[in-house]
């Protein structure tokens, strides 16, 4: 797929192998890069730290609107100051956003990709290729059970290997950013609903307060979506492993 950050894996769709070997060999060395990647726990710091930038960027724009606009007498040095502030303010926040945006496109392509990858080897045209010297580490129990090992010593082998995509981090990224959605969801409501005046000043603070909240808020909510996404997409993906392995017979050892 094209305009995938050059340091991850091709594309499976764009490549051929001549046996079942050198495939799971490329699949294995791509799911090991791609998998602590996709659910890398820097990415969940960066969006963080760029959520507080923004929210803060806006907070302090509006808030220097306020503090302009509330002057009883202002002067020049007074405007100056107001917009010095509130442009510094907003390139803060959008220079944020778009760290925020670059975690979230290179995330996404990571998934995009590692989903492929893990995919590849139950694709039709890879099961019709001639098996190779594939190495154990690498075989599937659909290779495994072709090669007429008995289905009662592989049928564990896949669902462990891919319900590791179930632990620690998935779960770190559904439950760790629960706390800024809520700090988020309460800063909202408070400027909603809070008295924090009703003259400009007021009216712009309400604005500062709503604006960052939100930030936080949307931000703890992507991380969540984003571990609930990878979670539900390994037990899907370990459930229909598991699914087809039982549908082979149980052969006799040779």
């Amino acid at each position: 797929m094209n305009g995938n950050p050059h340091d991850l894996p091709p594309d499976p769709g764009t490549l051929s192998w001549y046996d079942r070997a050198a495939l799971l060999t490329a699949r294995g060395a791509a799911t090991d890069v791609l998998a602590p990647r996709s659910m890398a726990l820097r990415n969940l710091l960066w969006s963080w730290l760029a959520a507080l930038a923004a929210a803060a960027g806006w907070y302090f724009a509006w808030v220097g609107l306020g503090w302009y606009l509330g002057l009883d007498d202002p002067e020049n040095a007074d405007l100056f100051v107001a917009s010095a502030l509130m442009i510094v303010a907003l390139l803060a926040a959008a220079a944020a956003a778009m760290v925020f945006r670059r975690v979230v496109r290179r995330g996404r392509a990571t998934h995009r990709l590692l989903e492929a990858w893990t995919a590849l080897d139950r694709r039709p045209p890879a099961r019709a290729l001639p098996p190779g010297n594939i190495p154990q580490p690498l075989a599937t129990t659909w290779d495994l059970m072709r090669a007429g090992q008995p289905w009662k010593h592989t049928v564990p082998l896949d669902g462990r290997r891919y319900l590791v995509f179930l632990s620690g981090k998935a779960l770190m990224w559904m439950m760790a950013p629960v706390a800024p959605l809520m700090a988020g969801i309460v800063l909202v409501l408070v400027a909603l609903a809070g008295d924090l005046g009703q003259d400009d000043g007021g009216a712009c603070a309400k604005v500062a307060v709503a604006g960052a909240g939100a930030a936080i808020a949307a931000v703890g909510l992507w991380g969540v979506c984003k571990g609930l996404r990878h979670y539900t997409w390994a037990l899907r993906e370990a459930r229909a492993r598991i699914s087809e392995e039982k549908t082979w017979p149980v052969l006799p050892t040779r």
